[in-house]
């Protein structure tokens, strides 16, 4: 039987936080169709429940960055993937998307990686991975195209990879032209502003929240 359910969908905020998830989806036996939009906060989903349950959406769905956000009462489980540590500093990661690893780490080691593994994020700054598997890949972030924002020695802070922007010129912005809006800021460093975030950030994740931190922090 064909039917059509609408999920509520926590933490997406740009066109590219929606595309994340329909791609989480899109090759889930029994989906007919998908419609994710991130300015209302759901996904609208056709599905096949004689190939497809819910239950088996909304887990495929939490396995991303972006979670249903059900009450805690309704009657579907959704399952949260425990993330591995990262072998070296032995600290949780986080959950990335392997279509960041094609534009993120420099091609000798592109080459040399298995994209069938589920690569994982190493968040701590001090430690010198970038990515890792539970098998045994690891990636130093020296072997990156990109600097990772957050880690330790990294020489810009760069807040929005899509359109190459940094904290400093994010500060710039917000003291000498006024500007705390994305869309503006982004907008006054690039003639084509771009929201590619599941491909060319790193972590894998829109950057309109970090964007809106660090704003605050300047205006503190």
């Amino acid at each position: 039987m064909i039917k059509t359910i609408t999920l509520p969908i926590k933490g997406m905020s740009c066109s590219s936080c929606s595309r994340s998830v329909e791609k989480q989806v899109e090759n889930l036996s029994g989906l007919v169709e998908k419609n994710v939009d991130h300015d209302a906060d759901l996904g609208e989903f056709m599905i096949d429940d004689n190939k497809l349950s819910v239950n088996a959406l909304i887990s495929a769905i939490n396995q991303g960055h972006y979670k249903v956000d059900l009450p805690e009462d309704e009657n579907m489980a959704s399952v949260e993937k425990e993330v591995p540590p990262c072998p070296a500093c032995n600290r949780s990661g986080a959950d990335v998307p392997n279509t960041v690893l094609r534009s993120n780490i420099k091609a000798e080691t592109f080459k040399q990686t298995n994209l069938d593994d589920e690569f994982h994020i190493c968040m701590t700054p001090s430690c010198e991975i970038a990515y890792y598997t539970t098998g045994d890949q690891l990636i130093n972030k020296r072997e990156l195209k990109r600097e990772l924002y957050f880690k330790e020695g990294s020489e810009r802070q760069v807040i929005c990879y899509c359109n190459n922007v940094d904290k400093e010129q994010i500060k710039d912005t917000v003291n000498n032209h006024q500007l705390t809006d994305w869309d503006e800021t982004m907008a006054y460093y690039s003639n084509k502003v771009q929201e590619k975030c599941e491909i060319l950030n790193p972590t894998g994740l829109c950057c309109r929240d970090l964007f809106g931190e660090v704003v605050s922090e300047i205006k503190e």
